[in-house]
């Protein structure tokens, strides 16, 4: 549950030294995952989000839409297991329905988003808008 791989390392080694490696495994317990784990950069011309969603049966089981400058990323990841939730032991992977809304870092063109699934992971790219159009808000005086 908690991402240890966000912190850079010298702070994970640092904190661990202190606090001993059983400190995340017990924080990760506390701390619940709400949703899939989410990456997003930027280069010149793209914006790029990458979303783990390991499971799914068919691409109809996440809907990703734009509103304004937020893109939404929303579906279920399915929980296979031949088990009851009371015999799973340890659990840090997500389960169940999410709804993202991610604030891109740049205005994106609504016509050149593409998306694909393949082997868990939803990759989303889309093209940075080349030009932002300014729209001049009248004053009105009293």
């Amino acid at each position: 549950m908690s991402d240890t791989q966000n912190l850079p390392n010298d702070l994970y080694s640092k904190a661990s030294d202190v606090l001993g490696e059983q400190f995340w495994q017990e924080i990760g317990e506390l701390i619940p995952n709400t949703g899939p784990r989410i990456d997003i950069y930027y280069t010149s011309n793209h914006i790029m989000v990458l979303a783990e969603v390991p499971g799914l049966q068919s691409p109809e089981q996440i809907s990703i839409y734009l509103e304004g400058q937020t893109l939404i990323v929303e579906g279920e990841i399915p929980c296979n297991y031949p088990v009851t939730d009371n015999r799973i032991i340890r659990r840090e992977r997500f389960f169940g329905t999410f709804r993202r809304p991610l604030l891109l870092p740049k205005p994106v063109s609504v016509s050149q988003v593409k998306a694909k699934y393949d082997r868990g992971l939803l990759i989303i790219e889309m093209q940075i808008e080349p030009t932002v159009q300014q729209t001049t808000i009248p004053i009105e005086s009293s």
